[in-house]
């Protein structure tokens, strides 16, 4: 389960009209009405204008920035948004020195438009590619194939518009065997980008060609990206933004930003396809492990556990604990697979924060590794099980496994800096280092192989 849940609100993410000057149209959209991108997106100043004579194309569709340094514009979970008569389940705008770099359109993806069949998902495909052959006026160039994850492909099609390049890409899990076990058909996603009309068919397939950072791959490259505050503050910055929308995509979104820190151009539904995240939400620690190795092979970077619950010790701790405090233990029940999610939920969280920092040798390693990890410019994905503790953006009653990140470390405080997947006002939140370790499931980290 995601626990993306009540953690937004309107008031964090901010409306493109409060960047506009005085003037700009406040209208908004009707509730079911469509807002359509077409006569925006063919406009000749789409690259040379300055966002705040462009954007007012843009107010009607409920655009939010993503992050706070108000690097991308995000659409589509306001409004409803259409381009070329079909569905946008995700806009984005990238921006640099005030104006726009890319524009991504998802046009498909299985997390918010649900699984497909191979003829629906043929259909739709086959109806992309012709409106946009009839909106550019020109046939395609076929692009070279992109090795994508499960065995896949990522296929890739282009047309020019002046001053505009449009790239479409899309993929497909086949039916296939893998590890044994049976993997069916999956539609996966549909995306276009939009570039300015410069760009090279030849362009490096993973040069993230947006106003993001670039992360290197070398020890001092990444060392350029840790930041140290006078207040005690230790943190990674610059480390991309992905709004998860509201789908179960927690680990997905975090394996987008790790791969986007290392400089690749990669989304959510590509590692929605490595994990094999389910349509309707929710991805496995052991998928998204395996799918993270599978994006790292080839990426010259590897995958390294640093902190792994264990299970069994955790309950059997619980339990005397729980006998000694006259609370109820936990049941495992009489199946073969153990649903931790159950017992997670079933746990006293002031109990299992006792048992969690009983033994100050495993607090001290858990704030070490992280502080190992940070000061080398590398990220951690963070496991955890939310409503154990008390957080400022999580209500009461939200319970569930989650995925984020650790981006820092505050040396004075002992406070674990954080991120969610949430868009603007989530990149950077603070919780105390025990109560960190307390919620923790699993902790790892995505490096160069030569770190």
């Amino acid at each position: 389960m995601d626990m993306r849940l009540m953690g937004r609100t309107l008031g964090v993410a901010m409306a493109l009209l409060a960047a506009l000057p005085a003037g700009a149209s406040s209208k908004r959209v009707a509730t079911g009405e469509v807002f359509r991108l077409d006569a925006v997106l063919a406009r000749t100043d789409l690259w040379s204008a300055p966002l705040e004579n462009i954007g007012r194309a843009f107010n009607d569709g409920g655009f939010s920035w993503l992050d706070a340094q108000k690097t991308a514009l995000r659409g589509g979970e306001r409004v409803k948004l259409g381009f070329l008569n079909q569905d946008v389940w995700e806009a984005q705008i990238q921006l640099a020195s005030n104006l726009i770099t890319r524009v991504d359109l998802s046009l498909y993806n299985r997390g918010d438009a649900g699984d497909l069949t191979p003829a629906t998902f043929g259909s739709l495909l086959a109806k992309t590619q012709a409106a946009l052959s009839n909106w550019t006026g020109g046939a395609a160039t076929v692009l070279p194939e992109q090795p994508g994850a499960m065995r896949s492909k990522v296929l890739r099609m282009a047309w020019q518009k002046p001053p505009t390049r449009l790239e479409l890409e899309w993929s497909v899990t086949k039916q296939q065997i893998v590890k044994g076990k049976q993997v069916d058909y999956r539609a996966e996603f549909i995306r276009l980008k939009l570039l300015p009309g410069a760009a090279s068919n030849a362009a490096p397939a993973r040069v993230v060609a947006t106003a993001g950072p670039k992360a290197g791959r070398t020890a001092a490259e990444l060392k350029a990206h840790v930041r140290t505050e006078e207040g005690g503050d230790v943190y990674v910055a610059s480390v991309p933004m992905v709004d998860q929308g509201d789908k179960g995509y927690c680990a997905a979104a975090v394996t987008a930003r790790i791969m986007r820190y290392y400089g690749l151009d990669f989304d959510e539904h590509q590692a929605a396809q490595a994990a094999g995240t389910k349509s309707k939400g929710g991805t496995s620690s052991s998928s998204l492990i395996d799918g993270l190795k599978q994006i790292a092979l080839k990426n010259s970077l590897r995958v390294a556990v640093v902190e792994q619950v264990e299970f069994m010790r955790l309950i059997a701790d619980y339990n005397r604990a729980a006998q000694s405090a006259k609370k109820p233990k936990l049941v495992l029940g009489t199946g073969h697979v153990i649903d931790m999610d159950k017992l997670y939920g079933d746990m006293d969280g002031e109990l299992l924060h006792a048992i969690r920092t009983k033994r100050k040798d495993e607090v001290n390693r858990f704030k070490n590794e992280i502080l190992k990890n940070i000061e080398t410019g590398i990220p951690l994905i963070w496991g955890v099980y939310l409503g154990l503790v008390p957080e400022k953006f999580v209500t009461p009653q939200t319970k569930g496994g989650h995925m984020r990140m650790i981006i820092g470390l505050n040396k004075k405080t002992d406070e674990v800096l954080f991120s969610d997947t949430w868009g603007a006002g989530h990149e950077l939140k603070r919780m105390g280092l025990e109560d960190a370790l307390t919620i923790t499931r699993g902790l790892y980290v995505v490096k160069p192989n030569n770190l």
